[in-house]
């Protein structure tokens, strides 16, 4: 039995020594970013097994069979407190992180040029919740790493921020010019007048310069402009009734079809010698020495003016340079609105209108129902060249469905609420910013952000049981069982990514201080044992010589 209590007495102070070390470790890394408590217990294990001595010969009970003994010694058992989090700390580093949640950070060490590692396996993928995250500049690009060097891995954005599923290492360029973007959509949250003065179906012009009866007598030429569509009217000529014969003659070539652009321009007819809109007449006289003549009229001196509002937005061409594009709108007739697009100073010229799919030529037309709702289309869609240069084209969408009709507080006002367009120009990246959901926000020059990354978490089913490579790193073991990659923000419960700070070490220092003095306490103690029966040892080899 002395024997049991060497072994025991010097297990136990093995073990003491092994405990005080782990409080020793965790006290050093007391103030370590993300690190893990390491925690001793303490665990019986069979020593030594004594069979009882024979009974006496003169026992009532001799040669009863004798009976076994065990001694239970200690030994001791680690475990790595993972999921118990540290304090939440703000920092003044801006790319500092901290989980607000579950999961670890995922990272890699560098191969052996320095460089991230291409490819990703179970043996070089570690895991972490120190966020204290630094710069490194390797091939050009300005990488997120860990203290010891490993570099931090993230989902890639492309260049409209969408996320791809595969994991590779996280960098921002600070200074990075980045391409621009073409207008290829804009939203229209805006308000027509309703009390905005209208153009009207029917417009009539009198002419008396232009037409001379058979006499040489200026006769008053009477032109009835009705509207046909956006961009088409038909004018009907007329010439004022004579009292005694019923007319002062007749006119060939009428009803003329006349086509305006967005501008109001017109056109068409282009068939005159005259030039673009003027329309060529046949006058047949009821009286006098010339019965028939012939007229070029002018129809640009005798048009309707289009009653309209317009509002201009910039967009980008393909070389990501601002253009202004105006939108009109044409107030027809109750309910009737047409709308043309027309940009700036001859830098470009719209084609291919469509709305709804209808092919239009110039304006579309547009319906709203009594209560001021929007009735066609929903959306347009124009493709506008640009003259400049490598600019190229842009087929433009544009959503209608939030266009209203109200009465407004002006008549020449469109009531703006949003119009929004997706181009912008190029820029340099002058900011970055971590959010909540870790989407790594680059901010540019040109007013423009997006996201270029963005940081999931891993989480295991028993943390606990990853494998420790240190205080604060770790790797996946079979233990801690099947790992989820995802955003944090799919925890819900108001988990995030927080910016600006760093999680601290889990270690609760009075705790450490009280399990110091229980160890040495527990240490001395076992000293003694050993002692004591090393004394009682002696004193039977005394006996005994």
């Amino acid at each position: 039995m002395l024997f049991g209590a060497f072994t025991n007495a010097s297990q136990a102070m093995q073990t003491m020594d092994w405990a005080m070390g782990s409080i020793s470790q965790n006290i050093a890394n007391v103030n370590t970013t993300g690190y893990k408590e390491k925690e001793t217990l303490f665990k019986t294990v069979l020593s030594e097994t004594h069979t009882s001595p024979p009974t006496s010969q003169n026992s009532p009970t001799k040669n009863t069979a004798t009976t076994g003994l065990d001694i239970f010694g200690v030994r001791a058992v680690d475990r790595t407190m993972v999921s118990k989090s540290g304090t939440i700390t703000a920092s003044t580093t801006w790319s500092d992180m901290a989980i607000n949640g579950r999961g670890f950070f995922i990272v890699t060490p560098p191969d052996s040029t320095g460089a991230p590692q291409t490819t990703l396996s179970s043996s070089n993928t570690l895991y972490t919740r120190a966020g204290d995250f630094t710069q490194r500049a390797v091939n050009g690009n300005n990488y997120f790493t860990t203290a010891d060097g490993n570099f931090l891995m993230g989902w890639a954005a492309d260049n409209l921020g969408v996320v791809s599923k595969t994991l590779s290492p996280v960098y921002a360029n600070l200074g990075q010019k980045s391409d621009g973007m073409a207008t290829t959509s804009i939203q229209l949250v805006a308000n027509v007048p309703s009390n905005a003065t209208m153009t009207g179906a029917t417009k009539t012009f009198t002419d008396t310069t232009s037409v001379t009866d058979g006499f040489g007598t200026a006769q008053d030429l009477t032109m009835t402009w009705n509207r046909v569509s956006g961009d088409t009217w038909t004018v009907d000529f007329s010439l004022p009734a004579n009292p005694a014969s019923g007319s002062v003659g007749t006119i060939t070539g009428s009803p003329v079809t006349v086509v305006m652009d967005a501008s109001g321009n017109i056109t068409s007819p282009t068939t005159s010698a005259s030039g673009t809109g003027f329309a060529d007449l046949t006058f047949d006289w009821s009286a006098g020495p010339t019965m028939q003549n012939t007229a070029s009229i002018n129809l640009t001196s005798n048009k309707p003016t289009v009653q309209g509002i317009s509002e201009t937005i910039a967009v980008y061409d393909g070389a990501f340079n601002s253009h202004n594009l105006t939108m009109n709108f044409e107030h027809a007739s109750n309910g009737q609105w047409y709308m043309s697009f027309t940009p700036v100073a001859a830098e470009g010229a719209v084609s291919s209108l469509t709305a709804d799919g209808t092919a239009y030529t110039n304006s579309i037309p547009i319906t709203f129902d009594g209560a001021g709702n929007i009735l066609t289309p929903a959306t347009a869609e124009l493709t506008v060249g640009w003259t400049a240069a490598g600019a190229g084209s842009n087929t433009i969408t544009l959503d209608m469905r939030k266009l209203t009709q109200f009465s407004g507080e002006t008549n020449n006002k469109l009531g703006v609420k949003v119009i929004d367009q997706n181009g912008y120009a190029s820029g340099t990246m002058d900011k970055v910013e971590i959010s909540t959901d870790g989407s790594v926000m680059a901010h540019y020059d040109n007013g423009e952000s997006r996201r270029i990354f963005q940081i999931p978490v891993a989480s295991f089913v028993a943390p606990d049981q990853l494998d420790a490579i240190s205080g604060t790193l770790f790797r996946a073991t079979e233990q801690a069982g099947d790992m989820t990659v995802a955003s944090i923000s799919d925890q819900g419960s108001g988990a995030s990514i927080v910016a600006s700070a760093t999680e601290s070490s889990n270690v609760a220092l009075e705790d450490q201080f009280t399990r110091m003095i229980v160890t040495q306490k527990a240490y001395s103690v076992n000293s003694n044992v050993f002692k004591t029966a090393d004394e009682m040892t002696q004193t039977i080899r005394d006996l005994i010589t």
